[in-house]
């Protein structure tokens, strides 16, 4: 094995495990010969593509990518996934166009016996055109049928087993306003990334080829931002069991996940308004076709804290947001996202009660029975957050 080779191929395993830094450093020697001896291969271009979108360069990959994609326009070399990509950064029309163009590629390698991958390579790229109709695209006369024609085709490809194929028809049914069918699609979406995620677990307890199991842990966390992004959704159409179920999940892959306890706490936040506002409005019947007027009054609906009905849900509220806090002592200062999640925790804790007492935050750690009626002094935790 050449230097090359054996250099793409640590890189390509530092991207396997995240390590998108580590993977560039490893390229580094090479770098230079993109522009001389190595412009024209395929793979050394594609895998320096790939570890500066990991690394969120876009603005290095993309012309790196059009390069790799120029070089092998059937994708016979490289295959199929450059193309994708570039049709995601592209967007448009011509985005739409250059997925076609993978999936094509695909197509034609396989003939018409499709590999369990090259299935699930083609469904990404039908659900990247989606994303693309629904946002880029979403004023253009046919965007909705063009939505509704390739959902049917990834779930034909399917045979309706793929969670990410059900989360995006949620999402589409939430633009066209059918909350029902929508909260449906989002509890099969649930059950099926249960599924892959215990069959991912399963894989990785069982194998014994290191490699393959490295792989199969990538695929662990990797589910990471489909399962976040199927919370947020849940929340939209009142599905705040299954929000809950799937918080759980992201919980076992991430413990200490900042957004998965501020998602939690938000939905306990969420299901506290719902009761008060049951409460205060018996003649409405609240159900997911009609959750937006819940949603629309959300804001005005007054908590009261001491009310039986909601305490459980206000402890662990407070307790998750607790706990997004703590995490947050330990994270990037400078990450906007997280910045805005820590500010979204101190505002919801201060309408709720504030705080949980950091003694009571590691008694829960540590799996201890908690009372949520207990009276918490201020807490070290607010003290740091005040330094």
């Amino acid at each position: 094995m050449s230097e090359l080779e054996t250099t793409i191929k640590q890189a390509k395993e530092a991207l396997t495990e995240n390590n998108a830094k580590k993977a560039l450093k490893i390229l580094r020697p090479f770098k230079s010969s993109l522009k001389k001896e190595n412009a024209n291969n395929v793979i050394l271009n594609e895998v320096f593509a790939d570890a500066y979108l990991d690394n969120g360069q876009v603005e290095k990959a993309y012309p790196i990518l059009v390069r790799a994609c120029e070089l092998d326009p059937e994708g016979q070399i490289g295959g199929p996934n450059k193309f994708f990509t570039m049709g995601q950064i592209t967007g448009g029309k011509d985005g739409v166009s250059i997925i076609t163009r993978g999936i094509m590629n695909i197509s034609s390698i396989a003939g018409e016996n499709l590999t369990n991958d090259q299935v699930e390579k083609i469904v990404g790229g039908l659900l990247s055109m989606i994303e693309i109709w629904m946002t880029d695209l979403c004023m253009e006369p046919n965007a909705e049928e063009q939505c509704e024609e390739l959902i049917q085709r990834a779930m034909d490809l399917t045979e309706g087993k793929s969670p990410e194929t059900w989360s995006t028809l949620g999402s589409i049914r939430i633009s066209q306003q059918k909350f029902g069918e929508a909260y449906e699609a989002f509890s099969q979406a649930w059950n099926f990334f249960d599924l892959k995620k215990q069959e991912i677990g399963n894989g990785i307890i069982e194998n014994n080829d290191a490699t393959q199991v490295t792989g199969l842990q990538s695929e662990f966390v990797d589910l990471l931002q489909p399962l976040l992004s199927l919370t947020k959704m849940c929340l939209e159409v009142g599905a705040y069991e299954v929000a809950l179920k799937v918080i759980a999940a992201v919980r076992d892959i991430d413990e200490d996940n900042i957004e998965g306890y501020y998602l939690e706490g938000f939905t306990y936040y969420l299901m506290s308004k719902l009761e008060i506002f049951k409460l205060n409005n018996p003649e409405v019947n609240l159900r997911p076709e009609n959750i937006c007027e819940f949603n629309q009054v959300i804001q005005e609906v007054p908590l009261d804290l001491s009310h039986e009905t909601i305490t459980q849900f206000i402890y662990d509220s407070r307790l998750a947001l607790s706990f997004a806090l703590q995490m947050g002592n330990n994270a990037d200062s400078k990450d906007e996202v997280i910045l805005e999640l820590l500010g979204g925790a101190n505002a919801l804790l201060q309408e709720i009660g504030g705080l949980v007492d950091s003694n009571e935050l590691s008694r829960v750690k540590k799996g201890e029975t908690v009372n949520e009626n207990e009276d918490f002094e201020e807490s070290e935790l607010m003290e740091d957050l005040s330094d």
